[in-house]
C-alpha cells in the first residue's frame, strides 16, 4: 500500500513539472530580455547674482521634451538626484519673476555630474509694486490623499517663488503648528487654514486654528453657521472649486471669496473645446463669479493649486484633441500653479488678508499684470466715465503672450495685442459709462493665463 502511494506521488510530481515547464521557459526568456537600468548621479547648487543660495525648482526633460522629474533644492540651494543614463534638458526656475534657465546635460554612471553654482537671475520684482504672491489651497500628509510632509510642501512653495501660503488639509488643523513654526525660519508668511470637506462642497477656512467640524450640509442655515464660525475665529471663507460640487448659489454672495481657478483643472481660458468635464470646471466657476458680480455682489476671486503631490508624479490624464490641454497636463501640476498676487499695504499676514478682502488680487499661472483705471486698482470703486484711462504693464518669463482683454459686465469690449516675449506698457481710453464692473484678462498662445479682480464702477 505504501509503495503504491509513493509511486502515485512521484507520478503527480512528474506531471506537475511538465505543466510548470512552459512557465519556467517563459520566465527564462523574459530574464534573457531584461535590460539593466543604469543610472548616474547629478548634483549641484543654485545661487543668485549675489552668490547667495537660492531655493529653486528643477525639471528634467528627455530628448523628446517629456517631463521626467521635478525636484526642489534644499534650503541651502543644493540638489542631488539619480537619473537613467542619457541626454536631458535641465530647467532651473523660481516662479514667474525669475529667468527659466535651460541647461543640456548628459548623465553617465561612471562620470557623476556636479553642476556647481548655477546662477539664477531675477528678471522682475512685483514686490516693488506692493504685490506678494501665494497659494492658499494646498495639502500635506495630514490629508488622507496628501503625499508630502509639511516641510516638503513649504520647500516647494519657496522653490516656486511664493511669498505666502496656507496649509488647508481636509477636516483637520493638525499640520498648522508645524507649518507656522517652520515658516518663521525661512522668511515665509504662513497662514493657518483648513479645508472643510462636506457632502455639499468644499470650503477654505482661511486664518483659522480651531477645527470647524462640519462634514454634512443640508440647508442654507447650516451654511450660515459655518460662515459665522469661520468669521468668529477671525478668518475668511472661500468656496473651493464651485464649478465641481457647489449648489448653494442663493447664498454664494455671503462668502468672502470664490475659487474660480483650481489648479487640478484647466485654466479658465476663453473658448476651450474638447476638454473632458473632469478638467473643465474652472470655466463654470468663472462664469458663476461673473453672474454674482452682475447681481451686485462684491466677492473676491482667488486661484490656488489644490496640490497634493509636489512632484506631480501622481497626475494622469488622457490625451486630448485640444493641444492646449496636452501641453498643460504635460507640464505637471505644482504648488503655486496658479497663484494669487495680492497688493498689500504691509508685508504681513494681516496685510495679505486685508488685500484679499479688498479684492486687490490678480490670479496667474505665468503672466504678470499691473493695471489701473483712472489710477484705481483691482477691487477699488471709481466713478463710471466715458473717458476712462486704463494704464497697463504686462510681462511674462515664459514668452507666449498674445493679448490683454478688457471685460466689462462679462463681455470682452476691447482686445489689446501684446508683445510675445517682452513686457508691454501702454495706455488706452475707453467709454465705460454703461458698465458696472471691469475685469482684465491676459491670454497667450498656449495655456498661460491671468485674470484680475474687478474694478467696480459707480
Amino acid at each position: 500500500m505504501r509503495r503504491w502511494i509513493h509511486s502515485l506521488m512521484i507520478l503527480y510530481s512528474i506531471l506537475g513539472l511538465c505543466q510548470l515547464q512552459p512557465l519556467i521557459q517563459e520566465s527564462e526568456q523574459l530574464a534573457s530580455q531584461w535590460v539593466e537600468i543604469v543610472q548616474g548621479e547629478v548634483k549641484g547648487s543654485i545661487v543668485g547674482k549675489d552668490g547667495k543660495p537660492v531655493i529653486a525648482q528643477l525639471r528634467f526633460f528627455d530628448s523628446d521634451g517629456a517631463l521626467i522629474k521635478r525636484i526642489q533644492t534644499d534650503i541651502d540651494g543644493n540638489f542631488e538626484i539619480l537619473l537613467d543614463e542619457g541626454h536631458y534638458n535641465l530647467e532651473v526656475s523660481k516662479g514667474y519673476e525669475y529667468e527659466m534657465k535651460q541647461l543640456p546635460i548628459e548623465v553617465k554612471k561612471e562620470n557623476p555630474l556636479n553642476l556647481k553654482s548655477i546662477s539664477l537671475t531675477r528678471l522682475m520684482d512685483w514686490t516693488a509694486k506692493s504685490y506678494l504672491c501665494g497659494d492658499l489651497h494646498q495639502h500635506s500628509q495630514f490629508s488622507d490623499d496628501g503625499l508630502n510632509t509639511v516641510e516638503e510642501v513649504l520647500i516647494a512653495n519657496l522653490a516656486n517663488g511664493l511669498d505666502f501660503g496656507a496649509m488647508a488639509d481636509h477636516n483637520t488643523v493638525d499640520g498648522n503648528d508645524e507649518w507656522l513654526s517652520l515658516s518663521q525660519k525661512l522668511s515665509y508668511l504662513a497662514i493657518p487654514a483648513q479645508e472643510i470637506t462636506t457632502n455639499q462642497g468644499h470650503y477654505l477656512a482661511l486664518n483659522t486654528s480651531n477645527l470647524i467640524d462640519v462634514t454634512a450640509l443640508t440647508s442654507e442655515d447650516e451654511i450660515d453657521q459655518m460662515i459665522d464660525e469661520t468669521h468668529h475665529q477671525g478668518g475668511m471663507i472661500q468656496i473651493n472649486h464651485p464649478g465641481r460640487n457647489f449648489s448653494f448659489w442663493n447664498v454664494g454672495g455671503q462668502f468672502d471669496a470664490i475659487e474660480i481657478w483650481n489648479g487640478q483643472a484647466m485654466p479658465p481660458i476663453p473658448n476651450l473645446n474638447d476638454i473632458d468635464e473632469e478638467f473643465a470646471y474652472n470655466q463654470i466657476s468663472k462664469q458663476k463669479w461673473f453672474d454674482l458680480l452682475s447681481e451686485g455682489v462684491k466677492i473676491t476671486a482667488l486661484g490656488n493649486s489644490d496640490n497634493h503631490d509636489i512632484s506631480s508624479e501622481s497626475i494622469t490624464a488622457p490625451i486630448s484633441e485640444n493641444e492646449q490641454f496636452n501641453e498643460w497636463i504635460a507640464q505637471g501640476l505644482y504648488n503655486g500653479n496658479p497663484r494669487n498676487y495680492v497688493k498689500v499695504e504691509e508685508e504681513s499676514v494681516e496685510g495679505i488678508l486685508k488685500g484679499i478682502k479688498d479684492g486687490h488680487v490678480f490670479i496667474t499661472n505665468g503672466p504678470l499684470m499691473d493695471v489701473t483705471l483712472n489710477e484705481a486698482t483691482f477691487g477699488d470703486r471709481v466713478v463710471s466715465t466715458n473717458e476712462a484711462e486704463i494704464s497697463y504693464l504686462i510681462a511674462s518669463n515664459q514668452g507666449s503672450l498674445e493679448a490683454l482683454n478688457v471685460i466689462a459686465d462679462g463681455q470682452v469690449i476691447e482686445t489689446i495685442p501684446l508683445a510675445e516675449d517682452v513686457p508691454t506698457l501702454g495706455t488706452i481710453n475707453l467709454n465705460l459709462s454703461n458698465y458696472q464692473w471691469v475685469v482684465f484678462e491676459v491670454i497667450s498662445k498656449s495655456y498661460e493665463y491671468a485674470i484680475s479682480n474687478p474694478i467696480y464702477l459707480k
